[in-house]
């Protein structure tokens, strides 16, 4: 799994790619880990790329939401690839996260 990172107007957004499975998971939470530290930080995970979402990388996107919404962080998925959106639906999580069509519109609602 790829990821890259970027802050747009002070929000830290990360752009995850390829596969989220058992292998891949470690440095993406190692480094999500490292953004929640700040207690002043805002994150929005851009998943349009991930093609394969196994039990390890669902367990990871619920870990790093409940650590942010603990630490009154806030956390926004937006272009969510079919798969995730198939993944979230079958667990219910979609009622949960707050999920966004555009990286924009997640952006446009932290203002």
């Amino acid at each position: 799994m790829a990821y890259s990172h970027s802050m747009v107007s002070g929000i830290d957004i990360v752009y995850v790619e390829d596969s989220m499975d058992l292998y891949s998971v470690p440095a993406l939470k190692k480094f999500c880990k490292t953004l929640i530290k700040d207690e002043n930080t805002k994150i929005i995970l851009v998943l349009k790329k991930v093609h394969f979402l196994d039990s390890s990388g669902l367990g990871m996107l619920t870990n790093i939401f409940f650590e942010c919404q603990q630490k009154g962080i806030p956390l926004k998925f937006a272009n969510l690839s079919s798969e995730v959106k198939r993944m979230f639906a079958l667990t219910k999580l979609d009622k949960s996260l707050r999920i966004y069509e555009t990286e924009e519109e997640a952006i446009s609602d932290f203002n």
